[in-house]
């Protein structure tokens, strides 16, 4: 049976601690929005009705995206409590799982061991998929050019709709999956692609639980204290 427990939040008390609430309340906002994306992920993994149902695999990817994006931003917070003596001793305060996930967020942070990975599973998704549109073109204009060059992937669609959840451009779908799983994740084409791209998803999805574990319980210290 779920259960919850609110506390009470003071911005009396938040505005006294200076700099240090607003790098707090920038962690809840991580948070926030990387559950509901994961939330959001889940529905749609579920089975839909026939007129979602073309939309499943382009809006589990979205959503995928989404959670990516979120985490890469939310690092950058990671790295602020790092460089906040007074937050870092909070760090310490708290129980040893919440710091082992903090601990192993590190390492994604600059100078970390997986500083160089995270940049090439999630910065570029971020930056060239997510919160933009691939400015200068050239990661979709070589999708278009590799499936133009092989027959079993040169055809897609676009379905017009009577209302605007309808209309749906399966082709810009395939564009971006492409990007993602050979251009970004370099996932060779001898290769299972699906079950590579579930590996790479996997990785992410355990630096995604790190940081709700480590930001749930950190939040509600700072909160308590």
């Amino acid at each position: 049976m779920t259960r919850t427990i609110t506390r009470t939040v003071n911005f009396e008390q938040l505005e006294s601690r200076g700099q240090s609430a607003a790098t707090v309340i920038k962690l809840m906002m991580a948070c926030n929005d990387l559950q509901l994306a994961n939330e959001s992920l889940s529905e749609w993994k579920k089975e839909q009705s026939m007129a979602r149902k073309p939309r499943q695999s382009g809006a589990g990817m979205y959503f995928v995206r989404l959670q990516i994006a979120h985490l890469f931003e939310g690092l950058k917070v990671i790295a602020e409590i790092k460089n906040d003596p007074a937050l870092l001793s909070l760090v310490r305060q708290t129980d040893a799982q919440t710091q082992q996930s903090f601990a192993n967020l590190e390492q994604f942070l600059p100078g970390g061991a997986q500083r160089a990975r995270m940049e090439k599973l999630m910065g570029r998704i971020r930056s060239n998929l997510t919160f933009h549109y691939e400015a200068s073109g050239r990661l979709l204009e070589r999708a278009i050019a590799d499936r133009a060059a092989r027959p079993e992937a040169r055809l897609s669609s676009v379905t017009r709709g009577s209302t605007a959840y309808l209309w749906h451009f399966k082709a810009a779908d395939d564009i971006v999956d492409s990007v993602v799983v050979r251009q970004i994740w370099g996932i060779p084409r001898s290769a299972d692609v699906r079950l590579e791209a579930d590996k790479v998803a996997d990785e992410l999805h355990q630096v995604f639980l790190w940081f709700v574990d480590f930001a749930g319980e950190f939040i509600w210290k700072y909160c308590g204290n």
